[in-house]
């Protein structure tokens, strides 16, 4: 297979309902064919390199219709580019905790948050961020927060589970704030989780982190792979079947308070 080579990249948006989606359409050299993705930070269309100009802009044309039918059949698929409402305080419940956040306004370059007491956040919105829906920062940055704070009780959990099913060499455990996969796991024992596993109920948390470390006994997925997983987790099923049913609405979107 040919390696592909990112040759260019045009950004613009999208309107898709009442969302304002970014949109990246980039050409690559080594790539056969045109296909579109949704990522945490846009709407990815990837095009081969060497198209005829008119075949390229019906190509990106056939990726927005696509885009546009999912958005109608799948909403949940761009949910995470809807900010919450704009407001002045929201309350956000992370398990059994809940917290009040106040929202202002700084001159900084960048958008800040902060811990101002027991269950209380600050968030300090830059007013140089002219983008549309200013609000979408929100879940990113209480995503981030609660990433850097619970880490180290999902990294235990990752080398408890593994000492107690697998006692493979883990080296290093990352939450990601990303919308595309639940987890993953490197063959050099990097495991990597979806920061939104930590509004999900721990047995399903559990059964990603069991997933993951499974992969590094059998890289595939193959029936080797599942009777892995399933020897260490023979309910494995049902947390999948709640992923499936529930992962959609597993979002560090706030609600205001009103």
């Amino acid at each position: 297979m040919a390696r592909r080579r990112k040759t260019q990249e045009l950004r613009t948006t999208v309107r898709l309902g009442q969302l304002t989606v970014p949109v990246r359409i980039i050409t690559e050299r080594g790539r056969r064919a045109t296909i579109a993705s949704v990522r945490q930070r846009a709407l990815y269309i990837r095009l081969p390199y060497g198209l005829d100009e008119a075949v390229r802009k019906q190509r990106i044309a056939e990726m927005i219709v696509w885009a546009e039918q999912t958005a109608l059949e799948k909403p949940e698929a761009f949910a995470h580019f809807a900010g919450p409402p704009e407001a002045a305080r929201y309350v956000f419940r992370l398990g059994e905790e809940e917290f009040g956040i106040e929202v202002g306004e700084c001159a900084a370059a960048h958008h800040k948050l902060e811990v101002r007491g027991e269950g209380e956040l600050y968030l300090a919105l830059s007013t140089r961020d002219t983008r549309p829906n200013v609000t979408r920062v929100i879940p990113k940055l209480l995503a981030k927060h609660f990433a850097v704070r619970e880490l180290p009780r999902v990294a235990e959990r990752v080398r408890a589970l593994n000492e107690a099913h697998f006692q493979r060499p883990v080296r290093q455990v990352k939450l990601s704030d990303t919308y595309s996969r639940w987890g993953s796991c490197s063959h050099k024992g990097n495991i990597s989780l979806a920061t939104r596993l930590l509004l999900a109920p721990e047995p399903v948390l559990d059964a990603v982190i069991v997933h993951e470390l499974a992969h590094l006994v059998h890289a595939d997925h193959s029936p080797r792979f599942w009777a892995e997983v399933g020897r260490a987790l023979p309910e494995y099923k049902l947390y999948d079947a709640w992923l499936k049913e529930h992962g959609g609405k597993l979002r560090f979107t706030p609600t205001p308070v009103t």
